[in-house]
């Protein structure tokens, strides 16, 4: 596959029925996307849906697509030549329970409906250290309530990250979110044999180039796992709303980094 400019991928973008790109400036200001439809509209069937929150290239997406044929996968990242890489992939490849979505993560409630999502995996994610106030940070409580409000009963956030202290967080916000911690590893790769069942030994196996390189560099690789236990509170989902998008009075929407809402 040739490199392509991030002016050839976004055209391609454009073109494969996978990629959803809607006008984030809309959305920003109030527009639904797909909310509560992405099994009729997109998929066609009622399987159960999994979210890759900042999925970059979107590789493992697709390796989870392609494993995992009876799920539905959308990987969201707000760099749509990032995930190109991916959505040709699946394209070439027939992987039709994967599609990819150029959006922004605190709205994540404009693009999916309470309890339309069962799993969301948060892989490699900037730790986001010097964040104090929890708005950019994706585990931190307001983000953990935003996706405790898609997420069904009982599903899971899966975190993968090469920041010990990116794992704290997300085990501190899981406390103060309501959130069950179903497990925490500090050294996937170096866990005994069985420590973990089949499927997510073979999810957790998956290794990007960047993470080879970290485990190159002497990085352990850690895993956080959360579940939803119960609804979140209308006021603590709320309060996150106003957090991360902005009160609802708002003429401008908040956008991490002070960009347009539609700029990439």
């Amino acid at each position: 596959m040739r490199s392509r400019s991030k002016r050839e991928r976004w055209a391609e973008n454009a073109e494969l029925e996978c990629v959803h790109e809607p006008d984030l400036s809309e959305v920003a200001a109030g527009r639904a996307y797909l909310r509560g439809r992405w099994a009729a509209v997109h998929f066609g069937d009622e399987a159960p849906l999994t979210l890759e929150l900042g999925c970059g290239q979107g590789l493992f997406a697709v390796d989870l697509a392609r494993r995992f044929p009876d799920r539905s996968y959308v990987g969201v990242d707000v760099k749509g030549h990032r995930f190109w890489r991916g959505a040709r992939l699946a394209t070439d490849e027939g992987v039709r329970n994967a599609a990819f979505l150029r959006a922004r993560i605190q709205w994540l409630d404009r693009f999916f409906g309470p309890g339309e999502v069962s799993e969301i995996w948060v892989t490699f994610s900037d730790p986001q250290l010097a964040d104090k106030r929890g708005t950019k940070r994706l585990v931190s409580p307001f983000y953990l309530r935003l996706y405790q409000h898609v997420l069904a009963m009982g599903g899971v956030v899966r975190v993968k990250t090469d920041s010990p202290e990116f794992a704290g967080h997300a085990l501190e916000a899981a406390r103060e979110a309501g959130m069950e911690v179903v497990d925490h590893s500090g050294n996937v790769h170096g866990e005994p044999e069985g420590r973990f069942d089949a499927e997510l030994t073979r999810s957790l196996a998956f290794i990007t180039a960047f993470e080879e390189r970290w485990i190159k560099e002497g990085r352990r690789i850690h895993y956080v796992e959360l579940r939803k236990v119960v609804e979140v509170a209308p006021a603590d989902l709320a309060e996150a709303q106003r957090m991360l998008q902005g009160p609802t009075e708002r003429v401008s929407p908040r956008v991490p980094g002070g960009l347009p809402a539609s700029a990439d």
